[in-house]
């Protein structure tokens, strides 16, 4: 078993957050909720908090798979 991950493997999983994350926004979309919209919520801080270390390790977020919008995309209640 490989003991270390490489930036692939980063990214993959940062994808696979993301896709999960706008799956929460279009389900507390459809149904707004207390659970949804903390589910959503949730996403949104394990994203931010992410792209917040990538940040602060000189990654660009735009190599993970970030927008430079992601943030605005997210929040909103805009059919994407």
């Amino acid at each position: 078993m490989n003991e270390r991950i490489d930036i692939d493997d980063v990214k993959y999983i940062i994808g696979s957050v993301m896709e999960y994350a706008y799956e929460a926004r279009e389900d507390a979309i459809k149904d707004p909720d207390s659970f949804e919209k903390g589910r959503k919520q949730a996403y949104y801080e394990v994203l931010n908090t992410i792209y917040n270390r990538l940040y602060i390790c000189e990654q660009d977020p735009k190599d993970f798979g970030y927008s430079e919008d992601w943030e605005r995309k997210f929040l909103s209640n805009e059919k994407l």
